[in-house]
Parts: structure tokens; sequence; C-alpha cells
């Protein structure tokens, strides 16, 4: 890294730091005060306020995780990038499960089905048991659960179906991460891995993140001599496709 690189990471490490502890007590007292909250009698709004505040504070709390992640990534040494064999599989099972929790966590809403229809997140996977990949494993997972976040995030329907295929050509392993959300407008495609380039969300119409998912999961793959690409349809959904060198 160049020093503006460095003078950044090391702002983005100092924001993040100092931001982590207050948010900790933050969500660990409203917390404790909501679960106090059928004994104390509060008022429906006190418990709807106090819920609201614990929910964007664990949604503070992932943006900060976030960042502290991307400033580790971006100040990593391929040279010195620890990798060992990784069970694909097992380990993509564990970012999906972490996905869906987070996703309750947020919305407070677990996956249910109600009169015939589903509600909820869905993740399936198609992968051998005994494939495994040469990686640094925490990387990895920052690379998989980003983009089921984001397969997540993007999707306003009551059922969320998300497939990750996992394919051996010969000479490398592809992750191919599909959703049914809203897609991705052709002139966002060209931006979205710039760093705090941020696409709105088309039912909210706002932005949520730092916009340094995509860019994160762009230098893990540098890391990694891989590339990753992206099929899109405004509407139908995305094709996230990891590939890496075997």
């Amino acid at each position: 890294m160049n020093e503006h690189d460095t003078l950044s990471a090391k702002a983005l490490s100092l924001i993040s730091h100092k931001l982590r502890t207050p948010l900790s007590i933050i969500n660990g007292y409203s917390e404790a005060v909501l679960s106090q909250a059928q004994k104390e009698n509060f008022s429906p709004f006190t418990t709807k306020a106090l819920g609201e505040i614990h929910k964007q504070g664990s949604r503070m709390s992932i943006l900060v995780e976030k960042l502290m992640s991307f400033n580790q990534v971006l100040s990593a040494d391929e040279n010195t990038l620890e990798k060992h064999p990784v069970v694909l599989k097992d380990l993509i099972k564990e970012c999906a499960a972490k996905a869906i929790a987070r996703e309750g966590n947020e919305k407070g809403v677990p996956a249910e089905q109600t009169g015939g229809i589903k509600k909820g997140t869905f993740i399936e996977i198609d992968c051998s048991t005994q494939l495994t990949l040469n990686a640094n494993a925490d990387m990895l997972k920052l690379c998989i659960l980003e983009l089921l976040a984001n397969a997540i995030k993007f999707n306003n329907k009551m059922e969320k179906i998300i497939k990750v295929q996992v394919t051996n050509h010969g000479d490398s392993i592809s992750v191919a991460v599909r959703d049914y959300g809203v897609g991705i407008r052709p002139q966002d495609v060209a931006n979205i891995f710039e760093p705090f380039y941020q696409v709105d969300d088309y039912f909210t119409g706002q932005v949520s993140g730092w916009g340094l998912g995509l860019p994160m999961v762009q230098r893990i793959l540098d890391l990694h001599h891989g590339s990753i690409s992206v099929v899109s349809d405004r509407g139908l959904g995305s094709i996230f496709t990891l590939s890496f060198p075997l």
C-alpha cells in the first residue's frame, strides 16, 4: 500500500474501534432492559422504542464489523497470507446459517410457513462434501457471507430463495450465488466494486451499509488470484460467481 492507503487504513481502524465499545454497551443494556419488559409492565411505546434502539444498534454493530473486516483485508499481504485446505460445503453452511440469523436479528421475524405460504429465507447449497479449496478460511467466509447478505437484502419477497452452486472445473473451482431478487441496474453493475459506491434499495428508497462489501470481496479474490463476475437481470435477480484457480 502507498502512504495514502496506509493513512486511510489507519483512519478506518481508528473509527471502527472507537465505535465498537459504545455500541456494545448500547446493545447490551438495551437487550437487558428489553428482557424485563413484561416484568416491569412497560408501555407499548416504551417497549417499541427499546426494540427499535436495539435493532438499530445491532445493525450498526454489523456495519462496524464490516468496516473492521474491510480494513483487515485491505492491509493483508498475499505473500504472508495463511492458506489451508477448506471444506467448502461446511464453510458455506456456516455462512448461510449466520446470514439467516443476522436477518432475523434485524427484522425480528423468523422463517415460518402459514397457510401453505413460506415466509423467510431459504438457502439451497449444491456442493460436494469432499470438495476443498486451499484458501484463507476467514476471508473466504467474508466473501460468501457478503454475497448471501446482499442476496437477502435486495429481495422484498415473502419467500427468499438463494441457490449456491459449487463446481470443480479441473483447473479452478467456482462458487455461484444466485438470487431471485430485484437485480442490478446496468448503470450500477460497472460501479458496484468501487469502494463506498452504494446501490439504492429499490423498495425502500434507502441506502444502507458502507458500500464496502463487494470491494472487500474483490480484494479477497485478488489475494487468492481469483476473480468475480456478475450477471444480473433487473427484476429477475443476480448471479455472482467467484472463481478460484487450483
